[in-house]
């Protein structure tokens, strides 16, 4: 495929959360509206593509960043505070250019992952779509559920089999630009609303060689990058507790300003006098600072493993995937909390509480974080084998 040019990213750049605090005030201004539109705004997504914060995780050679895994945990946590969907989208685009960069034509993504203006990445890893082969490239056909972000983008990656004789097919990774792409309108949710995550559709679209990449399986990644010598299944998992996480915090700040001024009808003391108020503060302080540290020190572990090109041994990788749903279950037990403590105020559509609540349900029901994974790890710390194909 030919070898990309060597990097002229900055090596200056301050981390990745830093620059996402900065434009923090201008995700909390746009909230309401992508939560009305169910889209994220395109004011803030083309914010963060122009502060290189949608292509952290591409190699330095392409042009990205090749952030650390607890850089992108930092950074999408960072997000999340500002705005649930907000932080799900710009994890999502960021793992999608992370796809793209995988498997597609190095010289092709050096120039997406270059771009000035720069180039907004949303699709589906997925491979359910069909690639025949044709002169100078194939036909695709075929429809990817929750691809995040898709309104805002300038190109959609997906995923495919190619149709031929040949068994077990070859994965075929194309990137489309968006406007050869019908998205459709199926996201109407309660939680990260304003992520867009509607379903794409391709209707026998050709695609040129040079913007796709034919793998004989998920795991055959082309660059020889940190975050490439780690399976899928522990790829895809941790970036989930960063926004779980920033959503948790949202809830502890929105919990404390309530506390500081709110009187139950019934009652003359302050919501922060109460002892039931106290607790769940409390109790929500450690379930999220407990999760966020388990899955950062795994993070870590398995980083420093993929650096020296070392396997993950099954213990460390069950281990890393018990904590990621550890810590988003521990989000979502420690928003419950608060808001139970909260009362009515809890329940108030719009209310920053009600919203987190929402958000944070919806981060635990991706399969990536899902507390099913908790029977597949004590298999394997067992010594037994997962029975998830996808573990």
């Amino acid at each position: 495929m030919g070898e990309p040019p060597a990097s002229t990213v900055p090596t200056t750049l301050a981390p990745p959360a830093v620059r996402a605090a900065a434009l923090a005030d201008l995700v909390r201004r746009h909230a309401d509206e992508t939560q009305e539109a169910r889209r994220p705004s395109p004011t803030v997504m083309r914010a963060f593509a122009d502060e290189g914060l949608l292509r952290i995780l591409a190699p330095r050679s392409y042009g990205g960043e090749e952030a650390t895994g607890l850089q992108f945990m930092e950074l999408t946590e960072a997000v999340a505070r500002a705005d649930g969907s907000a932080g799900w989208t710009v994890m999502t685009l960021n793992e999608e250019i992370e796809i793209s960069a995988g498997y597609i034509n190095p010289a092709t993504m050096t120039a997406v992952c270059s771009s000035s203006p720069a180039v907004i990445v949303a699709g589906s890893g997925a491979t359910l779509g069909r690639a025949l082969p044709v002169d100078g490239g194939f036909r695709i056909t075929g429809r990817w559920p929750f691809v995040t972000g898709g309104p805002a983008a300038d190109e959609i990656v997906i995923g495919a089999t190619v149709t031929g004789d040949e068994r077990p097919r070859p994965l075929c990774f194309a990137l489309v630009p968006a406007d050869e792409v019908e998205i459709c309108d199926t996201w109407d949710t309660v939680g990260l609303r304003g992520t867009g995550s509607h379903d794409v559709e391709l209707h026998d679209v050709f695609v040129p060689t040079e913007r796709t990449g034919v793998v004989a399986t998920g795991r055959h990644t082309v660059p020889d990058a940190t975050l490439f010598r780690l399976p899928p299944a522990l790829r895809f998992p941790f970036p989930k507790v960063g926004v779980a996480t920033g959503i948790a915090r949202s809830a502890i700040e929105a919990f404390s300003d309530l506390a500081q001024g709110k009187k139950a009808r019934v009652s003359r003391t302050l919501l922060r006098d109460r002892p039931d108020a106290q607790l769940a503060m409390a109790e929500a302080e450690a379930l999220v600072g407990a999760g966020w540290y388990f899955a950062a020190e795994m993070v870590e572990t398995i980083w420093a493993l993929a650096e020296q090109g070392d396997r993950v041994p099954p213990d460390v990788h069950a281990r890393t995937r018990l904590a990621c749903s550890h810590a988003v279950a521990s989000c979502v037990q420690a928003v419950e909390t608060l808001c139970t403590a909260a009362g009515t105020s809890a329940n108030v559509r719009g209310s920053t509480l009600q919203r987190c609540l929402a958000d944070v349900r919806a981060v635990s029901q991706h399969v990536m974080v899902g507390g099913f994974h908790r029977l597949d790890v004590g298999r394997v710390l067992l010594g037994l084998d997962a029975e998830d194909p996808l573990f």
